[in-house]
């Protein structure tokens, strides 16, 4: 993976050693990873970039991690938040969820397993784009077939629509 595609980690986490260990593990995986103190900053982080998924811990002082989550969600409804704890509950972890979180992992993890869980996202999240993204090219190419049907002395044979690399196409008959 080169720099250009790598995966972009945002770690939000008030402890240096998790942040490190994070860093140290996923720069050797050619990840791209950035690393905040609090929760404001991972907000503002996401505010300035965008990421493949975030790793959230729970509790930091100032802003913890189901507002955190809260508030990215709603800046990128797309991006795959993983929320970590090492103080696991029932509420927390269905809180979490029902927020929207990714996952909800307990700390202590294994470092190969979190890897795998962020390129399980990583892939859900692409597709899902890539879905987006074709529904949108769909109702586009529906809305110009519209407008072709309406034109006077136009008659329309829908073939429509066979996804070959990327692309939709459809025939129109005169």
């Amino acid at each position: 993976m080169t720099p250009a595609t790598a995966t972009r980690v945002l770690v939000v986490d008030d402890e240096q050693f998790v942040r490190d260990l994070l860093q140290d593990y996923f720069t050797k995986m050619e990840f791209s990873v950035v690393t905040v103190v609090d929760g404001q900053a991972g907000i503002d982080a996401c505010r300035r970039q965008r990421f493949d998924v975030a790793l959230v811990d729970l509790k930091m002082p100032g802003k913890g991690g189901i507002e955190v989550l809260t508030e990215v969600r709603q800046i990128d409804p797309s991006l795959p938040v993983v929320v970590m704890t090492g103080y696991p509950t029932i509420d927390s972890s269905i809180e979490a969820i029902r927020k929207g979180a990714y996952d909800y992992i307990i700390k202590p993890f294994k470092l190969q397993e979190l890897k795998e869980l962020i390129d399980r996202a990583v892939r859900e999240q692409t597709l899902s784009r890539e879905i987006e993204d074709l529904r949108q090219r769909l109702s586009h190419v529906e809305s110009e077939l519209r407008e072709y049907r309406a034109r006077p002395g136009h008659s329309v044979t829908p073939a429509v629509t066979a996804t070959v690399s990327g692309q939709l196409w459809h025939d129109i008959a005169p």
